[in-house]
């Protein structure tokens, strides 16, 4: 229980700050924009539990931000009472963000420097930077903060208090910011080794010895604890060799032009206008801004014997030189990290690094409060107070666009059309699996499930051999985005493309000026125009559900998600492949049961998911443990292809797999036939389910051992 007036008083500053910023987030409505998108409540119920394969988007994929889970989880609950992503987004990222951001960041900087309005001061330059405001869109980076914030002071007080359990908490928090946002927390395990190594030779003083034996060994608690948390998706990843190398981190460097030393030093975002931001136009640094670099140095300079807050300054040092990315002085070195340091082609543009600029700026600022205030004793109080007010404006300025809302994006309210309203009606009324297409792009009020997954063209189009050898065999630049979807569409082959990938329904979403969400202006071309493109095409059926200005067509010859074909499916055929339709149960995004039945010759079995050899067929019955432990447990992987649509197929030789398969399992019918039942798995969900046990028995024991602590020092103290 906090008893000290002057920090419940700091704390209520802060409070008041913060409710006066975000005050319209202290409600249940709709908050939308760019990268943060809205979640019906259909859709998130998929996320109820870890997959290992997403299915939702495009022709699916491996799923990258399975460390997400524990924050999804607890929002999906919040879906099964039917609550859309506008409720579960404030109980779990929103309102705790807000706040503890606040808290958290005040707790250190106290900390830090044992004075009140330090920590003040602190947190109003971690919390209110121009970062965080133009980052709203990719709010997941902010919501991790405080729990960083909280991990690194814990793992401070341990390593002065030397309490084992202070370093199991900071290990459990750090796991809980790891949930929101991976990155962070990445840059949060470097920054804790690297204290701990400060900490113990220069603070402690500590012969090496005494540092390997005692003190890391101490401090690696934090460490083990969070890295035994994390195992759940940890092993999958490693079995899809997707831990290092993947789509998001086989990206390459982003944003060179927009940052520089320059930014990085003023802690200025280069996208910021003092209103609305402008994304991708660098803007005029205000030269106001150019004070906050000058006054945390002084409090480096006036503090330099304080060791730790010396620590601060080296991180916004390193911060201030990581955030510049590629901008002189030694601009190789960041490209050198990106491409050698294991995890770091995480950060493909540097702007995450603000992070820590404004971690070692809010030290150093509080430091430099705490010294004006305690020091210079010739100076009056009241000039004090007025120069502690003034450095405070310089952050606190940055929220008056959110005060008036000239700022827009998340900081807005919006309210979902009506004629999304109707589409997600009509699309969860039909019980058959189906994708829909949206063209050129989704929208935010898009319906998705795992039953109707959703593409946009946009993103579909890179991915298709078929349209991408198109694209490429075209002059460099001679078709605008728009253009080449539309006539990506209209190519002799891509109806046989959409009907093999199920895809039932065309939607053009509206411009919906209302919500800031016309996706048409990325794409140069009005919305009129892909209406009349579409209109062209003979194998679509304009189809009127209701809605006065979202268009839908209708592909009536979409083929299922699994079926049986005599031939090897192709869309090169002039002539239609014959499908036959199969019974199978979808348990879950990983995991179809199948059953073939009077199959008396090689069938080919057709899977509308993008080709993964991990998609293994086990016929018979099937156990997920057995999958790591016995050895030939799928069928060969020669029966699987990709077929030239970019999907999955299988032949199946019901006389082979028969041959080798018991009799309960493959069933010999009068007439010579065969009834087969299989298993279609994407394997690495079993190593999932391995590092769930792992994970959630770390826990279990985590929370017994602080039950232990905490109860055993509530029994001396009562005794």
């Amino acid at each position: 229980m906090i008893k000290d007036k002057r920090t419940i008083f700091s704390l209520l500053i802060l409070f008041i700050i913060a409710i006066t910023t975000y005050w319209r987030w202290i409600s249940f409505n709709l908050f939308t924009n760019g990268d943060w998108p809205y979640f019906f409540p259909n859709t998130f119920k998929f996320f109820s539990f870890n997959y290992t394969w997403l299915n939702l988007y495009d022709m699916g994929s491996v799923n990258l931000t399975v460390w997400r889970f524990i924050v999804v989880f607890a929002q999906s609950i919040i879906a099964g009472f039917g609550y859309g992503a506008n409720v579960s987004e404030k109980i779990f990222i929103f309102w705790p963000t807000i706040f503890f951001g606040n808290l958290f960041s005040f707790l250190l900087v106290k900390r830090i420097t044992r004075s009140n309005i330090a920590g003040l001061i602190g947190a109003i330059v971690f919390n209110y930077n121009t970062y965080y405001l133009v980052s709203s869109d990719a709010f997941l980076l902010y919501a991790a903060a405080p729990w960083v914030l909280l991990s690194l002071l814990l793992f401070i007080k341990g390593l002065e208090v030397s309490k084992k359990y202070l370093f199991v908490i900071s290990g459990l928090t750090l796991f809980i910011a790891s949930s929101y946002d991976f990155r962070v927390a990445y840059m949060a395990v470097l920054l804790l080794f690297f204290y701990s190594l400060y900490y113990l030779f220069f603070i402690q003083n500590l012969k090496i010895s005494k540092v390997l034996l005692k003190g890391l060994a101490r401090s690696f608690v934090t460490f083990f604890t969070f890295g035994f948390l994390n195992i759940y998706w940890v092993l999958p990843m490693l079995k899809l060799g997707s831990l290092t190398s993947n789509a998001a981190l086989d990206r390459s460097l982003f944003g060179n032009e927009f940052l520089n030393i320059n930014y990085a030093i003023t802690l200025f975002h280069p996208f910021w206008t003092g209103t609305k931001s402008a994304w991708f136009i660098v803007e005029p640094i205000m030269v106001y801004f150019w004070l906050i670099p000058i006054i945390a140095f002084l409090g480096l300079y006036l503090n330099r014997k304080n060791k730790n807050v010396l620590f601060f300054g080296i991180i916004a040092l390193l911060g201030i030189f990581l955030t510049k990315q590629v901008g002189i002085p030694f601009s190789g070195v960041y490209a050198w990290l990106f491409a050698h340091l294991p995890g770091f082609n995480a950060f493909r543009e540097a702007s995450k690094f603000y992070f820590l600029v404004a971690l070692g700026y809010a030290v150093l600022i509080g430091a430099f409060v705490k010294y004006f205030f305690e020091n210079l004793k010739s100076v009056k109080v009241y000039f004090k107070y007025i120069l502690v007010v003034g450095i405070a404006l310089l952050f606190l300025w940055n929220i008056k666009p959110i005060l008036t809302g000239e700022i827009g994006g998340i900081f807005v309210p919006r309210q979902i059309p009506n004629d999304y309203l109707i589409a997600k009606n009509f699309i969860l009324k039909d019980a058959d699996y189906s994708r829909t297409i949206w063209v050129p792009s989704s929208s935010t009020w898009s319906i998705y499930t795992v039953m109707h997954p959703m593409i946009s063209i946009a993103s579909a189009l890179p991915e298709y051999t078929y349209w991408t050898n198109y694209v490429n065999s075209l002059p460099v630049d001679k078709y605008p985005e728009g253009k080449l979807m539309t006539k990506a569409l209209n190519l002799p082959l891509s109806n046989n493309l959409l009907d093999i990938s199920s895809v039932k329904y065309v939607f053009v979403p509206t411009t919906d000026i209302a919500n800031d969400a016309n996706v048409f202006v990325f794409y140069g071309e009005s919305r009129q125009y892909y209406i009349d493109q579409l209109n062209k095409i003979n194998w679509l059926k304009r189809i009127n559900i209701g809605t006065k200005e979202l268009v839908v067509y209708e592909n009536e010859n979409y083929k299922p998600h699994l079926y049986l074909t005599d031939e090897k499916e192709t869309i090169k055929k002039d002539v239609r492949v014959q499908t036959k339709d199969i019974r199978y149960e979808f348990v879950n995004p990983t995991e179809y049961k199948v059953t073939l039945k009077n199959i008396n010759a090689s069938e080919y079995l057709n899977f509308s998911e993008a080709f993964n050899p991990q998609w293994r067929i086990r016929v018979g019955r099937f156990n997920w443990l057995d999958v790591i432990t016995q050895k030939n447990y799928f069928l060969s992987d020669k029966s699987h292809f990709q077929n030239d649509a970019t999907l999955n197929s299988y032949l199946i030789d019901p006389k082979t797999v028969c041959k080798v398969y018991k009799v309960e399992s493959c069933k010999v019918n009068k007439d010579g036939s065969y009834n087969i039942d299989m298993t279609l798995y994407f394997a690495p969900q079993s190593y999932l389910y391995l590092g769930l046990i792992i994970s959630g028995g770390t826990f279990i024991l985590i929370l017994g051992y602080l039950g232990l602590v905490f109860g055993r020092n509530i029994y001396e103290k009562n005794h």
